[in-house]
């Protein structure tokens, strides 16, 4: 996920990023996940997921806040098939996020998907739905935000779904409800590891060899953790995103 590797116009790899998110970002929650997967071969992680779902007659949302003791095994084969594919992880962790209007939001999502774009790749994106004034486009403001760091046209396309509508979308959610239970457990906050929540994200940070799926930009995995803080510098109040 590094941009390390430069490529030529005759080398242009693309990508399909999805992006859902874990916590509150309206409630003032004490962290807020924006995660993605990003794969090359969606379709096939498409029909490995659908496999699984028909293996198993599991017809409801792959969702890490319905991780049960009844479907724990459902969640991990999906893990499974992610470890299999092509897919690296990403997230943005925001600390101490206080409540975050759509504008900081459509930050938060572009500064994971400035992690995870190499140079000289091309990417759609998917993104969960979120509300925004009359008017205004989470989609463009993501897509501009992100090219103007990355100085490229790199996101090609920006586009909001219901999560219910792709699978792909859901996992993006797992990978951020792991994400977050991890983070809510080592503050004494969330789950034993040994429930059911807790063997699913412990799943996740085995297969993708990140421990306690802390910070850190190894392998396929890329995880940061912000804060989101005021800046005002003589004009209006504006939200700037700083590396804790």
């Amino acid at each position: 996920m590094p941009r390390t590797r430069e490529t030529s116009a005759g080398d242009c790899p693309s990508s399909t990023i999805f992006v859902d998110e874990s916590g509150a970002a309206t409630t003032g929650s004490k962290f807020f996940v924006v995660a993605g997967i990003k794969v090359r071969k969606p379709g096939e992680l498409a029909r490995a997921i659908k496999h699984v779902r028909e293996r198993h007659s599991h017809p409801h949302e792959l969702k890490f806040s319905r991780v049960n003791s009844g479907n724990v095994i459902v969640f991990s084969e999906i893990i499974t098939a992610l470890e299999e594919s092509d897919a690296h992880i990403g997230a943005c962790v925001v600390k101490g996020t206080g409540r975050l209007g759509w504008e900081q939001h459509a930050r938060v999502i572009a500064q994971l998907l400035w992690g995870c774009i190499n140079r000289g790749e091309r990417v759609g994106v998917l993104m969960d739905a979120i509300s925004t004034p009359v008017g205004e486009s989470l989609e463009e403001r993501v897509r501009s935000i992100t090219n103007g760091r990355l100085r490229s046209n790199a996101v090609v396309s920006a586009v909001c779904l219901d999560s219910k509508s792709t699978d792909l979308l859901q996992v993006a959610d797992l990978v951020a409800g792991a994400i977050m239970h991890e983070r809510r457990r080592a503050a004494d906050q969330g789950e034993s590891p040994r429930s059911p929540k807790g063997r699913v994200a412990k799943k996740l940070a085995t297969a993708f060899e990140a421990p306690g799926l802390l910070d850190g930009h190894e392998g396929r995995v890329r995880i940061t953790t912000v804060e989101m803080r005021a800046r005002t510098r003589g004009g209006p109040a504006r939200s700037q995103l700083r590396a804790v």
